[in-house]
């Protein structure tokens, strides 16, 4: 549980910053995608957190956001081709899909395909292609880097500041509602 959660949405507003740096980024090294797995994997780790310890305002807790989905139409990626995605799947297209944001957190941090991604013409970062560890056998999927920088910086921004919690007869305690700024 996350009981401060001040520290982990700070740092989710400096991923966005970098992230949305690492979108102009023209030279990229291995320390560079590296950075941006690792920056990409705690955050989706720490909103996944933030969502269970209750630190969310109900309307990010229910937000839900546009992927494109990709269909399986060769053989399941195993760890030796997991990054050759267009030989498992179809790349050609995709099917815009709006997922949760903890079915989101569960692709990236279950992630056995991570492929990042580079616009075409540009060259330059675009997004990630992921898929779980269960998904993989069905679909991946291909999350914008401006859906990342979206989701990270408006969670991080958020300020909880009401929330209502009522005892049922058994004395459970439960949440009626979170609300944010």
């Amino acid at each position: 549980m996350i009981s401060d959660s001040v520290p982990w949405k700070e740092e989710l507003i400096k991923v966005a910053g970098r992230l949305e740096k690492k979108g102009d980024q023209k030279s990229w090294t291995e320390r560079s995608s590296f950075l941006v797995e690792r920056d990409i994997m705690v955050s989706a780790y720490a909103l996944r957190k933030l969502k269970e310890s209750r630190k969310l305002s109900d309307a990010m807790d229910v937000k839900r956001v546009t992927v494109l989905r990709h269909e399986l139409t060769g053989r399941v990626p195993d760890v030796w081709d997991r990054h050759q995605i267009w030989e498992s799947y179809n790349l050609e297209g995709g099917t815009e899909v709006v997922i949760g944001l903890s079915e989101l957190c569960n692709q990236i941090v279950h992630s056995w395909v991570w492929v990042l991604s580079a616009d075409e013409l540009t060259g330059l970062f675009d997004g990630v292609f992921v898929s779980s560890d269960r998904e993989r056998k069905k679909y991946l999927y291909f999350i914008p880097l401006g859906v990342l920088i979206s989701l990270f910086r408006d969670a991080g921004e958020e300020d909880v500041h009401t929330i209502i919690m009522e005892r049922d007869k058994n004395g459970n305690m439960h949440f009626i509602e979170k609300i944010a700024d």
